[in-house]
């Protein structure tokens, strides 16, 4: 599906129809799951490189700023959570009076844009560069919500992590770790190809608009130095979980350890009197069996006192 909005003192809207009628006006074609068809008109409309269209057919392309004699093609990801975090691929053309935006599916920053006639009106009016510069920020800013969602888990589990380590806390770690993963896959090489666009001049970004991508840049920056922070933290995590694991599983040996001590010489005392001799010291006594087990209750009340004496448990 293309949609178009194009600046003519007002905001108007179109379709694929319309674009040549629109070339030499700034306007925004917006495409969700482009065709094979849809593609090759735009390659057509807009003298697209055969690779470009290409890319704009296929998803999973890697994140990249290329600079082409009529356009200036970008491919950044975007970021959706619902039960799960989602990267969202976002390519953008940026030529001298449009900006082609391609994505797989509906996109709710894109499409909250796109009904805000003022603010579309405006940005449009003052170039396309803007409306990029305005989608991106939108996009970039889109992680901080997602990271603060993790970083607010991460403390949970650093409160119970000493407390109560037990397997579902170790899943929930491992899922973080997971989610971290995914989003620091886009978000170091997105910070360096928003740096260029921040840094370098390009023939379809204006002197004017550039500070703005200095802006989104520095946002790059938080996000990127964010999701390195949390993946040292749940690393910590993790490390303090397997130390508290490790710590309850050196109790728990002690208790044991102790007990088994403890038992050894009651063993050989019943041992002893369980042997098939016909004459034991004691055996003939009335109350010899009581003797005995008085005598193990000893030794055992004994070798307790005297391990809680050392403070071994």
């Amino acid at each position: 599906m293309i949609d178009v909005y194009y600046f003519d003192g007002t905001l108007q809207r179109g379709g694929i129809e319309v674009i040549d009628k629109f070339k030499g006006k700034n306007f925004w074609i917006d495409i969700t799951d482009i065709t094979e068809q849809e593609a090759e008109q735009l390659g057509t409309a807009f003298e697209l490189h055969h690779l470009t269209i290409e890319d704009l057919r296929n998803q999973g392309i890697r994140i990249k700023v290329e600079e082409f004699p009529n356009y200036l093609f970008c491919v950044f990801y975007g970021i959706e959570q619902d039960e799960s975090i989602e990267l969202v691929e976002l390519d953008f053309l940026l030529g001298g009076d449009y900006l082609i935006t391609n994505h797989k599916k509906e996109i709710k920053t894109f499409n909250d844009l796109k009904r805000n006639d003022e603010k579309l009106g405006n940005l449009l009016k003052r170039g396309c560069d803007f409306v990029l510069h305005r989608l991106l920020d939108i996009e970039v800013d889109n992680y901080f919500p997602v990271l603060e969602n993790i970083d607010d888990q991460i403390e949970d589990i650093e409160e119970e992590v000493t407390k109560n380590p037990n397997p579902e806390m170790l899943n929930e770690i491992l899922k973080i770790k997971r989610k971290i993963a995914l989003i620091k896959k886009s978000t170091l090489p997105q910070r360096e190809k928003i740096g260029f666009l921040a840094k370098n001049e390009y023939k379809f970004i204006s002197k004017k608009a550039t500070p703005y991508f200095r802006d989104v840049y520095d946002h790059a920056i938080r996000v990127s130095d964010s999701v390195d922070n949390y993946r040292e933290a749940i690393g910590s995590s993790f490390d303090a979980y397997m130390s508290a694991v490790s710590n309850r599983m050196n109790e728990v040996m002690k208790v044991l350890s102790i007990i088994a001590t403890i038992a050894l010489p009651l063993t050989v005392v019943s041992g002893i009197y369980g042997t098939n001799f016909e004459v034991l010291p004691g055996a003939s006594i009335k109350y010899g069996f009581w003797l005995m087990m008085l005598v193990m209750g000893l030794i055992g009340g004994s070798m307790m006192y005297f391990f809680r004496k050392r403070g071994w448990f």
